[in-house]
C-alpha cells in the first residue's frame, strides 16, 4: 500500500503512514478525482443485480465459498451466499447508499427497499471477489420491529455517545473503559494498527468525531433522530457481539471525512475494531498521495460459472473441466463415473460440468449441451444439496446421487443408444416419443431411458416414482435393452 497523507492525519500517526511507502506502487498515486472509482463501480453494479433479482450475476461477485453471517432478529441472512439466494432473493433487494473502504474489504451503507429499512454490510475481499459478509440492521429500526429489545440499543447508542466523547478530548480514562485489555484498532487507509489498551490510549484522535443521525448518512427512511448505530450478529445470548456506528470526522480546518467503525465487543468491552473511510470525502480530505490497495485495478467480475474450479482424470484418460465446483462435488461426480465403469458401460464422455450455481441450470433440474465441438452437463445440484439434514455425512443424500446417475445417463445415452434401440424402449414403455415440447416430463422416452440407467446403476433397488413406480420387471428389461448389461442389484427382480 502507497502512503498516503489526509488532512485529518494526526502527527502521531503521521510516522505510522511513511512506514508503509516501502509498499508504495512505482506506477505513482491515483488521482484524488478517480481514487476508489474501481470499487464504486464493483459494489454499484452488485446493488443493480440485487435490485433487478438477477440470481447468477449477484453470485458472479461472490467466491464459491462465500458466507453471510446471520442478521440479528431476522431470516436474512446466515450460511452461504448460494442458499441465502435460493430462498431469500425477494426479499434482498437492496440499493447503495455509501461506500467505505479499508484494508482488506469495505464497510456500505444500504437501503432495503422492500423492509423500507437501512442497513450497514462489513465485506471481506479475496481476490477481486466477496468472501465473506456480515449483515447489520438499524438499531432503531430493529426496535420498532422488536427484533432487538430496547436495552440492547441503549447500551450500543450508549456506546456510539461514548466514542464520540472519549475520542473528541473526552476524560483522560474516557478511552482505556471502552476498550478491553488486549483490543486492537486498525485503520488500513491511514497506516494505524495499535494492539492492547494502553498503546489504544497513545492514539491521538484524527480529529474531532461528530455524533451524526442515521438520515445525516443515508436519508432513506431512517427514522427521525435516529443515531447511525447498526447492531447485529450475536445468537441468542451468545458473545462475540458486533455493530458499526458512522460518524463525520473534522479536522482544524474542517475537512469532514466520514468513517464507518465496526467493532466486536465481548463483555462490552471492544476487542477488535476496524475503521473504513468513506470515498467521495477522502476525495475532499486528500492531498495529493493516495493509498493504492486491493481496489486499486479492481474488475468487474465475468460470470463465475465460466470459472474453472478444477480437473478430474477419468479412467478412459480423459480430463473433465469442473465449473463451480467443491472437493464433495467432484467426488460426486467421480462416484457416479465409477458406477457406470461398475456395471461394464463405457463411461459417459464430457469436456466440462458444470455445478449449481450455474446460468445452465435456469429452469431446469440438469442438461446436457452438445454442441459438436464439446459437450458439457450442467449437474443443477449446490454443495448444501449433499447432505441437506443435520448430523454426519457419511455420503450424498440419495436423491442427489441418483440425479447425477440420470444426467450422466444422458450423455451416456448420445453415444449408445440407437434409433432401433429408441423405438423398442418406447413400445417396452407404453410411451409414444422420445423427446417432444409439451410432453409431460414422465411420458418422454429419452427421461424414462436417463431413469432407468439410475435405477440400473444404482447401489440398491430403488422405487422409480417419478415414472409412476413401474415393476422391478419391466425396469429390468428396460435397462437390459439399453445397455446389453444386467442391473446391478438383478437379485431384486429375482434371476428370470
Amino acid at each position: 500500500m502507497k502512503s498516503m497523507k489526509y488532512l485529518w492525519v494526526s502527527a502521531a500517526a503521521v510516522g505510522l503512514v511513511a512506514a508503509l511507502a516501502a509498499c508504495g506502487s512505482p506506477d505513482g498515486s491515483p488521482k484524488a478525482t478517480e481514487w476508489g472509482s474501481e470499487a464504486e463501480q464493483f459494489f454499484g453494479e452488485l446493488s443493480v443485480a440485487y435490485a433487478a433479482s438477477d440470481f447468477y450475476g449477484v453470485l458472479d461477485f461472490y467466491t464459491a465459498s462465500a458466507e453471510v453471517a446471520l442478521w440479528r432478529g431476522d431470516n436474512k441472512g446466515g450460511g452461504p451466499v448460494p442458499d441465502l439466494l435460493r430462498w431469500n432473493s425477494g426479499d434482498l433487494a437492496q440499493d447503495l447508499q455509501a461506500l467505505h473502504l479499508g484494508a482488506t474489504g469495505t464497510v456500505t451503507l444500504v437501503h432495503w427497499p422492500t423492509a423500507g429499512e437501512l442497513g450497514a454490510i462489513a465485506s471481506t475481499m479475496d481476490e477481486g471477489l466477496i468472501e465473506r459478509e456480515t449483515v447489520f440492521g438499524l438499531a432503531a429500526s430493529l426496535g420498532r420491529s422488536l427484533r432487538a429489545s430496547p436495552t440492547v440499543i441503549s447500551t450500543y447508542e450508549g456506546l456510539y455517545a461514548a466514542y464520540t466523547e472519549a475520542w473528541t478530548g473526552g476524560p483522560a480514562d474516557g478511552l482505556a473503559r471502552l476498550y478491553a485489555p488486549d483490543a486492537a484498532v486498525r485503520d488500513g487507509l491511514a497506516g494505524i494498527e495499535a494492539v492492547g489498551r494502553d498503546a489504544i490510549t497513545e492514539l491521538a484522535s484524527p480529529g474531532s468525531w461528530v455524533a451524526v443521525t442515521a438520515a445525516d448518512v443515508s436519508g432513506e427512511d431512517a427514522p427521525a433522530d435516529s443515531l447511525p448505530v447498526f447492531l447485529g450478529p450475536s445468537g441468542y445470548l451468545t458473545d462475540p457481539e458486533q455493530a458499526v456506528g458512522v460518524y463525520r470526522v473534522s479536522n482544524e480546518v474542517d475537512c469532514v471525512v466520514q468513517v464507518a467503525v465496526h467493532w466486536i465487543l465481548e463483555d462490552g468491552l471492544i476487542v477488535e475494531e476496524n475503521r473504513y473511510q468513506e470515498v467521495e470525502s477522502v476525495r475532499r480530505c486528500a492531498t495529493d498521495e493516495l493509498p493504492t490497495g486491493w481496489w486499486t485495478g479492481l474488475a468487474l467480475p465475468g460470470p463465475s460459472d465460466q470459472v474453472v474450479t478444477g480437473l478430474v482424470g477419468t479412467a478412459a484418460g480423459r480430463t473433465i473441466a469442473i465449473h463451480n465446483g467443491t472437493p464433495n462435488l467432484e467426488g460426486l461426480l467421480r462416484w457416479g463415473l465409477q458406477r457406470f465403469a461398475s456395471g461394464g458401460l463405457a463411461e459417459p464422455r464430457l469436456d466440462s460440468v458444470t455445478f449449481e450455481p450455474s446460468r445452465g441450470c435456469e429452469g431446469v433440474s440438469g442438461r446436457v449441451d452438445d454442441s459438436g465441438d464439446s459437450r458439457d452437463l450442467f449437474l443443477c445440484i449446490y454443495e448444501s444439496d449433499l447432505c441437506p439434514d443435520d448430523g454426519p455425512c457419511t455420503e450424498p443424500d440419495l436423491g442427489v446421487r441418483l440425479a447425477v446417475l440420470h444426467e450422466l445417463g444422458h450423455a451416456w445415452m448420445l453415444d449408445h443408444v440407437t434409433d432401433d434401440t429408441r423405438d423398442r424402449l418406447l413400445e417396452l414403455s407404453s410411451r409414444r416419443t422420445w423427446r417432444e415440447d409439451g410432453v409431460p416430463w414422465a411420458d418422454l422416452g429419452v427421461e424414462y431411458a436417463a431413469e432407468v440407467l439410475a435405477w440400473g446403476l444404482s447401489e440398491e433397488a430403488i422405487p422409480m416414482v417419478r415414472l409412476g413406480a413401474p415393476p422391478c420387471q419391466e425396469l429390468r428389461s428396460a435397462f437390459e435393452l439399453l445397455t446389453t448389461a444386467i442391473p446391478q442389484h438383478a437379485a431384486g427382480c429375482g434371476d428370470g
